[in-house]
């Protein structure tokens, strides 16, 4: 596959941009019909790699005051605790240890439960209570002990292999007394997670190797916890309200986290999640863009998301919006026609450019002036600024093949990309003053222009010479990186005045997700109705426009939405 091929299946994915579609000039406006719902999100508050050469993070517990416990390792193979605390991480090596320690549990106190390899070659579990190690084994003769969890009142939970058996157990350690259990017969079972009730959640091996969850009451009542339509499933932590998290395996053996909050079942959108606090914030990990294994600390939040029906439409999308809350976008009617749109007050007019076959309309500023591109007979798309009826071409640099308007602003100005014959790559611009300035982040191979603010500030997304598709933000002088933790591509969208950047993103298994970043903050949201959520332009109000998948179809619609 060629780059141009390439470049427009991932613009499509992203936000629709610049795949082009069969269109027809008309004039018609309708209403949009409008149903509001609920979207539950992730809000990546922190994301945490261990400092030195840690080739891995796994956070694994985190308490109230949002201090995180896990391991690390490097790049000799040795496996280190860490505690992260007031954005101070704290290197955790049982002394004498045989090059492997993990933390695995923290309390509200600071009280801190793990274990490691000691110089027997066995395991023993530990506690770090004020910067002081205390070794703990289980008061019987077993091979190895290991301590994942410890509740508020100093109750422990982990695991235990008995001599006499070699069958890992689980126990409790309520006030000194300890019960061993296994999750089913004498499976072998592993309890990571207590809380202020006693209870406790963990895993355990079938015959066949398969990871089971399961949840036991305080009196030792145990029920399995199986995530709907998994093959495997593991519950990892559970905070004093109830809630569960873990991972899950689906049918096509990929993994996935989750929360489980009284039976409602929920997917985090990441490849894995621990543990959970009494306030419903939860840690784990993920693959990043380079491949290396990432932490990351992250909340729910609620998103209300506004589903629009367009009348005669099989399809529709919407990729920006301005601070009236004028949208645009495009849509395919029932003959299979598409037609770029502007949405006002529940009206769509159509905006389609008689120069191209196909139009799409990318953005719109506050004074109704729409960029987009329309496509010429051959497949080739050129970017356009429409302002009161006349349609404007915007050509690009010199040299220019094809080129995109993706973004304008209040001043007028235009960001875009075009497409160079003399080196056959795509590169950014900014069209400023009637002139265009050339931009490529440092390492692109080829670059995508995205939206742009009141301030100049331009978005835009690019592939990487290991052909990762990154995202940067361009202050007028230099890039910063602005890819979305926890996801394997970032395609930066729409910016408001604040700042505020909405992406699409896909996960490590091309699933398409929404993501707003707020300050350092970094949300990432789905349309409970469907998948491939797709975000697309944000205003100065925080309201975000897009598109996604409704369950059991294959067209997509578009959403409207806040935080």
């Amino acid at each position: 596959m060629n780059i141009e091929q390439m470049s427009a299946g991932n613009k499509r994915r992203s936000q629709g941009l610049r795949l082009k579609w069969a269109i027809l000039l008309l004039l018609a406006p309708f209403l949009v019909i409008l149903r509001t719902q609920q979207a539950l999100a992730q809000v990546l508050k922190t994301q945490l790699n261990a400092p030195g050469n840690a080739t891995g993070t796994f956070p694994f517990g985190v308490n109230t005051s949002e201090a995180v416990v896990g391991s690390y390792v490097n790049t000799s193979g040795a496996t280190s605790g860490f505690l992260y605390a007031d954005g101070k991480y704290t290197t955790l090596d049982y002394p004498g240890s045989h090059n492997f320690t993990r933390a695995s549990g923290i309390n509200d106190s600071n009280e801190v439960v793990g274990d490691f390899l000691g110089s027997d070659n066995s395991y023993h579990g530990y506690t770090y209570v004020g910067g002081a190690y205390m070794q703990y084994d289980v008061d019987r003769a077993v091979a190895s002990t290991s301590l994942f969890g410890i509740n508020n009142a100093g109750d422990l939970v982990g695991s235990q292999v008995p001599l006499d058996t070699l069958v890992a157990e689980g126990f409790t350690d309520i006030g000194g007394a300890v019960t061993s259990f296994y999750g089913s017969g004498t499976d072998p079972t592993y309890a990571y997670a207590i809380n202020s009730s006693d209870e406790v959640v963990g895993r355990y091996y079938d015959s066949s190797n398969k990871s089971h969850g399961f949840y036991r009451d305080a009196r030792g009542t145990i029920t399995e916890i199986s995530y709907p339509g998994a093959t495997q499933t593991a519950c990892i932590g559970i905070n004093d309200t109830g809630e569960i998290t873990g991972n899950y395996i689906d049918i096509s053996g990929i993994s996935h986290g989750f929360t489980d909050i009284n039976g409602k079942f929920a997917t985090t959108d990441f490849y894995s999640t621990a543990g959970v606090n009494s306030k419903g914030v939860f840690v784990g990990y993920y693959f990043a863009v380079s491949g290396v294994v990432s932490g990351y600390l992250a909340s729910p939040e609620s998103f209300e998301l506004t589903n629009a029906t367009i009348p005669k439409e099989q399809q529709g999308f919407l990729y920006g919006v301005n601070k009236d809350d004028v949208s645009v976008g495009a849509y395919v009617d029932t003959s299979g026609q598409e037609h770029g749109m502007m949405v006002s007050d529940g009206k769509v007019t159509n905006i389609d450019d008689s120069n191209g076959v196909q139009t799409i309309c990318f953005a719109i500023n506050s004074a109704n002036h729409i960029v987009g591109d329309y496509i010429d007979t051959n497949g080739n798309p050129h970017g356009f600024e429409y302002v009161a009826g006349k349609f404007t071409d915007i050509s690009g640099p010199s040299g220019a093949l094809s080129d995109d308007a993706t973004g304008i602003n209040d001043a007028g100005e235009i960001s875009g990309d075009f497409y160079s014959g003399s080196d056959s790559t795509h590169h950014g611009f900014l069209f400023k003053g009637g002139k265009y300035t050339e931009l490529d982040p440092p390492g692109s191979t080829n670059t995508f222009g995205a939206g742009i603010n009141a301030s100049g500030n331009a978005t835009f997304f690019w592939v990487d010479s290991k052909g990762y598709v990154q995202s940067s933000l361009y202050n007028g002088k230099t890039f910063t990186s602005i890819n979305v933790p926890g996801v394997a591509s970032s395609y930066a969208q729409g910016i408001n005045t604040a700042g505020d950047i909405v992406f699409v993103v896909y996960d490590p298994y091309g699933v398409g997700h929404s993501a707003l970043k707020q300050g350092s903050s970094y949300f990432v949201f789905d349309d409970p109705k469907g998948f491939n959520a797709a975000a697309g332009g944000i205003n100065d109000g925080g309201l975000i426009v897009g598109y996604y998948t409704p369950t059991g179809t294959t067209l997509a619609q578009p959403f409207k939405g806040t935080e």
